[in-house]
This record gives C-alpha cells, structure tokens and sequence, in this order.
C-alpha cells in the first residue's frame, strides 16, 4: 500500500492554497472588471435649465423612453451593487473558509505525525515478533528431530502380540530344555 509521504503532503496542501488563491484572484479580477462596467454606465442627469411649454408628441415619446432608460440603468446598477456587495461577503467567507481548511490541515498534519510514530512503533514489535517466530521455529525443528527419533525407536519395539509370541517361544524352549534336562538326569546312574 503507498503511503504518501510528508513532502507529497505538503505539495498538495501548496498545491491546493496556490488554487484557492488563483480561484479568489480571478473572482476578484471579475469584480473590478464589472465595476469599472458600472462605472462606465454611470451618467450625469442633465439639468433641466429652461422649461419648454411647447412639446409635441414626438418629443414626449423620446422624453419617457429616455427616463426608462434611466429607470433601467438605476435598476442595473442598484442591481450590480447588490452583486459586488454580495460578492465581498463571498470573498470573505472565502477567506474564513481558508482559515478553517489552515486549521483543520494543522489537525492532519498533528495525526499524520502521530501515526508516523505509531508505525514505527509496529515496525519496532513486528521485528521482536519475527524475532519470536523464529525461535519458536528453531525449537520446533529440535522437537522435530526428537520425535522423528522417537517414532524410530517406537517403530523398533515389539508389539504386546510380539512379545506375547516370544513369551510363548521362550516358555517353548524352557520347556524343552527341561524335557532334556530331565532325559540328561534319569540317563545317569
């Protein structure tokens, strides 16, 4: 199993601000640019500096499609400031999220350490358990040979029948042996 190392830990934890920053520069490039829009759209209201009495049709048309216009960019741009206003609370929720990821990062960082510990810890028993093993295994070999032994000097003794057979053949030639003492005697005077 690869296990990542500290360095392609830290990589990624850089890796990773280096993209929130990109992502929060590029969001912030977009504000700019849409405010200098808004900006740009701005107009001064013209004075009204003489009052013309005489307005025709014509005239009265363009005057109320030009204070829609108007009522249209104000709405546009209350519309936009409400968004770039928007768009900073974004960015500093951005900014309090970077610091819980900092935070919880640091956390990762402390249980990595600890379990970089807790595995040296494993190796450390693992090589006095293998250690172990293979002394158990060099007793066992001993005790291997013993047995091995022993079944030969089992397999090289009689059975009950066997010696009750020899028995029998040793009680046989006592027997006999008697027999010919017997003779042996009465042939003497």
């Amino acid at each position: 199993m690869n296990q990542p190392t500290w360095e392609d830990f830290k990589a990624f934890k850089e890796a990773l601000k280096e993209e929130l920053r990109q992502e929060f520069r590029e969001e912030q490039r977009q504000l700019k640019e849409e405010v200098r829009q808004l900006r740009e759209q701005i107009t001064e209201p013209i004075p009204a500096t003489t009052r013309i009495e005489v307005a025709s049709a014509d005239v009265l048309n363009q005057l109320k499609a030009l204070d829609q216009g108007q009522k249209e960019i104000s709405q546009k741009q209350d519309k936009f400031a409400t968004d770039v206003e928007e768009l900073k609370i974004d960015a500093k929720a951005y900014t309090g999220d970077a610091a819980i990821f900092k935070n919880k990062v640091e956390h990762i960082e402390s249980d990595v350490s600890t379990l970089k510990s807790d595995v040296g810890t494993l190796k450390t028993d693992m090589g006095q358990v293998k250690t172990d093993i293979d002394t158990i295994k060099t007793v066992q070999n001993g005790h291997s040979k013993y047995f091995e032994e022993h079944g030969r000097r089992l397999s090289q003794m009689a059975t009950k029948d066997e010696v009750n057979t020899r028995f029998d053949k040793v009680e046989g030639d006592i027997a006999e042996l008697k027999g010919l003492i017997m003779q042996l005697i009465q042939q003497k005077p």
